[in-house]
């Protein structure tokens, strides 16, 4: 039905594959002309893609697929990844065509405890997958989170109260990468939702973790106050690890930076910096340094925003080349931000260079920001040889200085 209806609407493989990815919020990466050739002859099956290629189509997922029940395809797929027998007749989708409910074939049988190690090692994966490819497979996330979200409602007991846990870290990292890829509204409604499955929870630990993770947002947002306020209440929890509290602290210290106070920025992070070595907790959600290096990033970041110029490149200096591929972009077109400020321009422009060839390989709206903006600090030099190159460089990733 796809390659009939691509014909009949003359598309293209390619083109339907463009469309597809566009409705799936992805600017770049993502579904290519192979994989839908490959769904075409049967080699693969479009699971996470399915509502997204109908839609490219005009159709429904069950006028693609021919049913009207759920596709046999992908009760097989859940069943070999879950690791459980799947009764069709317990499998929900929603209009969409996306899996919202796996469970055992009885539906008196309990939820094994083995589904919550699952969808733990599957949430570890994923934020190993956005350290190095950013959020391009947010979508991927999003279909499994509402697996997880079915099968912990028909849970009992202690598998229930660990599943929730489960799903509230889950959410957090939908939070984040729409965050990172630019979708700062679907991050704000992600939060919320982590904040409200943290309580239903009831776990201090990741109510203090939601929080911190608003806090995040915030600061990219650029509200300093609010940023300031939901890092301060995150810190109110009693008996936090430590985790916890340097997530909560390394925000505040960026809310203070919003707000131009550097004593505020070093109090919070000299605060964190001892808990660095008590980091012993056994929870896998959200980012958090597990290095003093990677406080010393944050105290760059700050630094730079708080237009401290030469200290912040002296700390740039120091921590470059300590983070993921898709970070050292991020930190790089900061650095630059921060040479242009310590009136070294052409330092700047060979870091901005360096930042833009990430861009090419992560899909992260947060680092064509970063790029942005170091670029915009290097205007007093427009009409010379670096502002000139930071113009070329920028025009090569489709971007100007200015939004």
């Amino acid at each position: 039905p796809t390659g009939a209806r691509t014909i009949a609407l003359g598309l293209s493989q390619n083109a339907l594959a463009r469309r597809a990815n566009l409705l799936a919020g992805l600017a770049s990466g993502g579904l290519t002309r192979t994989e839908i050739k490959r769904y075409e002859h049967g080699g693969r099956r479009p699971v996470d893609w399915l509502p997204f290629i109908a839609g490219a189509l005009g159709m429904s997922s069950d006028e693609l697929t021919g049913v009207t029940d759920p596709i046999d395809a992908v009760l097989a797929d859940l069943e070999v990844d879950v690791g459980m027998a799947i009764d069709r007749r317990t499998f929900l989708t929603d209009s969409g065509g996306l899996a919202l409910s796996a469970l055992p074939v009885s539906p008196n049988s309990p939820v094994p405890p083995e589904a919550v190690d699952y969808f733990r090692d599957r949430l570890d994966g994923h934020w190993r997958e956005d350290a190095v490819q950013g959020p391009r497979h947010r979508a991927t996330v999003t279909a499994q989170f509402k697996v997880l979200e079915h099968v912990a409602g028909r849970a009992t007991g202690s598998v229930r109260r660990e599943l929730w846990q489960t799903a509230a870290a889950w959410s957090g990292l939908a939070t984040w990468l729409c965050q990172d890829a630019g979708q700062m509204s679907r991050a704000a409604a992600w939060s919320v939702r982590t904040l409200e499955l943290s309580h239903r929870a009831h776990d201090a630990q990741l109510v203090a973790h939601a929080l911190a993770n608003r806090a995040m947002l915030d600061t990219d947002i650029g509200d300093g106050p609010t940023t300031v306020e939901m890092a301060t209440a995150a810190l109110e929890g009693n008996g936090l690890c430590a985790k916890v509290r340097v997530q909560a602290l390394q925000q505040a210290a960026h809310g203070h930076a919003l707000l131009g106070d550097r004593a505020a920025v070093d109090h919070a992070l000299d605060s964190a910096l001892p808990l660095i070595d008590q980091m012993d907790d056994p929870y896998g959600w959200g980012n958090a340094p597990h290095t003093s290096s990677y406080l010393e990033i944050q105290r760059a970041t700050c630094y730079t925003r708080l237009g401290l110029g030469a200290e912040a490149v002296r700390l740039w200096d120091q921590v470059q080349g300590s983070a993921s591929r898709r970070n050292s972009g991020v930190f790089t077109a900061r650095y630059a931000r921060s040479l242009a400020a310590a009136r070294r321009p052409e330092e700047a422009v060979i870091a901005l260079e360096a930042a833009i060839e990430v861009v090419a390989e992560v899909e992260s709206a947060r680092l064509r920001r970063e790029v942005r903006t170091a670029a915009a600090a290097l205007s007093p030099w427009q009409h010379d040889g670096p502002g000139r190159r930071a113009h070329e460089l920028l025009g090569s990733i489709g971007l100007t200085a200015h939004e």
